[in-house]
């Protein structure tokens, strides 16, 4: 089983960011791992001049309790395995769901168009995108030597809670360190500062070829409260979109916490749930 705590980091409140202006050209559809760590964050942020006006008029994060959306942030079809937002009660805690990809046999053949899509989960403005964002280093069997993987991913600030900003953390880990540093521009459909409405294509989700590191490679993703207000369980969605992605968890078998009912968050501090500040068990 996959140690979540080591192949999963939450990397925006970890290390200092590098922001770049970025062009959108293409580039070859080719990850190699890399020896040398090389710590060149690439991440873009909202506008702060500009952050107060494009997010006054989001809804109350209890509008998505009275009325869940039912647009996963992929799709269903396309999930192999995963698990929901492990809270800090579990036996083996993890803020944030996974979701692991069926690995389709011609993607040698693929280009960028045909990789798997990711969908805003609702209206919204991309308030961050990480274009190039380096993990803690790590040992990797598949490749038999240690090796800092890099992922990218999108802010989408979605709601309030009160006067707090709600964003969507869509981490997404290949689990490869690409020798071009522009690798995954190509996959990254939004940029900061634009508004994006439920069921847009935002990105889509490179799964290198290695069939060894494409069985990890997932998307990590949670909620959070802006300002510092930490990591909370994404138990926005419908019953049906719920109960359809438990279908496909597929849990490891020496997974303490087993068995899950369906949920996108499970035993859950106060802290963690995005409703009420109260302890819950499955959300």
């Amino acid at each position: 089983m996959l140690d979540n705590r080591k192949n999963c980091q939450r990397c925006w409140f970890i290390r200092p960011l590098a922001c770049f202006f970025l062009t959108s050209a293409l580039v070859p559809v080719v990850a190699c791992p890399a020896d040398m760590p090389n710590t060149d964050n690439r991440s873009r942020s909202i506008d702060p001049n500009q952050r107060q006006e494009l997010l006054k008029d989001l809804p109350s994060i209890q509008m998505f309790k009275k009325s869940p959306p039912s647009r996963f942030l992929v799709d269903l079809s396309d999930v192999r395995r995963g698990h929901p937002y492990m809270g800090r009660r579990a036996e083996r805690p993890h803020t944030g769901g996974h979701i692991y990809f069926k690995i389709p046999e011609n993607i040698n053949e693929f280009a960028a168009k045909d990789y798997p899509p990711i969908y805003a989960v609702a209206d919204g403005v991309v308030t961050r995108v990480d274009y190039s964002y380096e993990l803690r280093s790590m040992f990797e069997p598949a490749l038999e030597k240690v090796v800092a993987n890099k992922r990218y991913g999108i802010g989408l600030t979605f709601a309030k809670d009160g006067t707090t900003d709600i964003t969507f953390h869509y981490s997404i880990e290949p689990f490869v360190r690409p020798q071009n540093v522009a690798l995954y521009e190509q996959f990254i459909y939004v940029k900061p500062g634009q508004k994006v409405i439920k069921g847009q294509v935002i990105a889509r989700m490179y799964i290198p070829n290695n069939k060894l590191l494409a069985q990890k490679s997932h998307i990590h993703f949670n909620l959070l409260r802006e300002g510092g207000g930490g990591f909370i369980s994404p138990s926005i969605f419908n019953t049906q979109v719920v109960r359809e992605f438990h279908k496909r968890w597929n849990l490891f078998p020496n997974n303490p916490d087993a068995p899950i009912p369906p949920c996108m968050g499970y035993l859950l501090q106060p802290e963690e749930n995005p409703f009420l500040r109260r302890a819950v068990d499955a959300l």
